[in-house]
């Protein structure tokens, strides 16, 4: 698949993941899952970013996102089986001025993964996979968020095509984590979708080492 088909296909799942979740009912479980539903939602917007950043050639600035894309995925399974409920309450504030203004003690990514991996959760294997992908890249993608040395060797030498085909299907394989979480707490369970959705797109994923 070259790379302009790969975007197309691309941006056609995610919409279909994107409105499958709108007309989704979710359980009840109160600002926890809509929290949850939030980050997800901005992982997925994230990845439409990344789509576009790198079907328009700007690879460095879409690796940037992908980033943050990693972030959101990784803050939506703590918000789901880690937070307390005191940090739940932290982040769903009511946009006052005094609360805008707050500089919660939230983990960062790297420690809220760390929690991740120590709990005994049934999403386990998917926090291998989220823990995969921060040794093997998020070095390099803060070299880039830094403006470090891979993203001035990037900017004299450019980016391989296959490079940048590995990076969306990278990219989406985040989406369809993220969303699995959330269709995991939809009434009834709907995580038969992202089965078929990987499946009707299969050449828009890339596989993850279990």
């Amino acid at each position: 698949m070259n790379k302009t088909v790969l975007f197309t296909e691309s941006l056609k799942m995610l919409q279909e993941i994107k409105y499958e979740i709108s007309k989704s009912n979710l359980m009840d479980c109160g600002p926890r899952l809509e929290l949850v539903e939030q980050c997800i939602n901005i992982s997925i917007e994230h990845s439409i970013g990344v789509n576009l950043l790198l079907s328009t050639d700007l690879t460095m600035q879409g690796m940037v996102l992908l980033r943050a894309q990693f972030e959101a995925v990784v803050r939506a399974y703590w918000l789901m089986f880690i937070a307390e409920n005191s940090e739940i309450s932290v982040l769903n504030f009511s946009w006052t001025l005094e609360e805008q203004y707050l500089n919660p003690k939230i983990p960062m990514a790297h420690d809220m993964l760390e929690l991740l991996l120590k709990a005994n959760l049934d999403a386990h294997g998917i926090i291998l996979q989220l823990k995969e992908f921060k040794e093997i890249n998020l070095k390099v993608l803060h070299s880039f968020v830094h403006t470090g040395k891979h993203a001035f060797t990037r900017q004299q030498i450019g980016f391989d095509e296959n490079l940048v085909i590995q990076l969306m299907r990278i990219s989406n394989n985040l989406t369809s984590t993220a969303a699995q979480l959330l269709l995991y707490h939809s009434v009834p369970n709907n995580q038969k979708f992202i089965s078929s959705i990987t499946y009707k797109y299969k050449s828009c994923f890339t596989l993850l080492n279990s």
